[in-house]
Parts: structure tokens; sequence; C-alpha cells
């Protein structure tokens, strides 16, 4: 088992789950546009994306982390928005790996921080990120406005 940063000679292997994930939240099936949206991230420095290898050198699991500034701690920090393993390779400990390598790297770097997001019914990824850690939101209220042309 691997966990490697990609880069654009990775792109073609993160774009098949990252369209795999997508369609797990009900989007439409677009290889092509998953592929040019992780190409255009990682051409532009946008994004950080880890890919998990099995023992065979298959991808089961990715990560997709956004950079970010604590303006008050003045400290880098990221935005874990996308995690997804396969179907094939839950429940295997795969999310668990990839999500400690994660922080073991972040860390080495000096990040302050990893946020997310999860939905409220998922039980399994909240009952993931506290076993690793993470503390559930309690001080500030999230809000967002839509932008539509």
């Amino acid at each position: 088992m691997e966990v490697i940063e990609c880069s654009l000679k990775d792109v073609d292997r993160v774009a098949q789950l990252f369209n795999e994930y997508r369609v797990f939240y009900e989007l439409a099936d677009d290889l092509a546009a998953s592929r040019g949206f992780i190409q255009g991230n990682l051409e532009k420095n946008a994004s950080r994306v880890f890919l998990l290898l099995d023992d065979d050198q298959q991808p089961v699991a990715f990560a997709q982390l956004y950079p970010a500034i604590c303006s008050l701690e003045m400290k880098p920090f990221y935005w874990l928005y996308d995690l997804y393993v396969a179907a094939a390779a839950r429940k295997k400990g795969f999310a668990r790996v990839l999500m400690t390598h994660l922080t073991t790297t972040l860390t080495a770097e000096g990040a302050q921080r990893i946020s997310l997001d999860t939905a409220h019914a998922n039980k399994a990824a909240q009952a993931l990120y506290e076993s690793l850690g993470y503390e559930r939101e309690a001080q500030f209220i999230t809000y967002h406005k839509i932008l539509k042309p």
C-alpha cells in the first residue's frame, strides 16, 4: 500500500475515482469533465490530490485538498473537500490510512489544521473523523450564498 501526491502524470488514475465520487453524489457520469477538472486543478496548483494505491499498485482511494490561510493564526491550512474510497475497497481501512498520511504530511509542512465537511447522514465518515481526533464544529455557524450569473 502506498500514498502518492498526484502530478499531471497521475490524472487518468485519479480521474476515474473522482468520476465515481461524483456519481456517488448523484451527479452525471462524465469521465472527460472529471479528468479536465483534476488536470486543471493540478496545472494551476489550485488543489493537492493524494492517491492511495493498494498492494497491486491499483488506485483505491483519493483525497483532494484546497489550500487556505487562517488569518488569526497566520498559518496555512487545508480544506479536505473530497475523500472517496472505491466501492470494492470499502471497510478495509483505506480511508484511515489516507487520512493518517494527510495528517502526517501536512503537519510536517507546518499546516495549522485540516478542516472538512461531511453530510449529517454520513455516520461512517463522522465516526472515522472523530476516531482520528477531529472535533465537530460547535463555535461557528456556516452560511452559504449561491452565486448565480
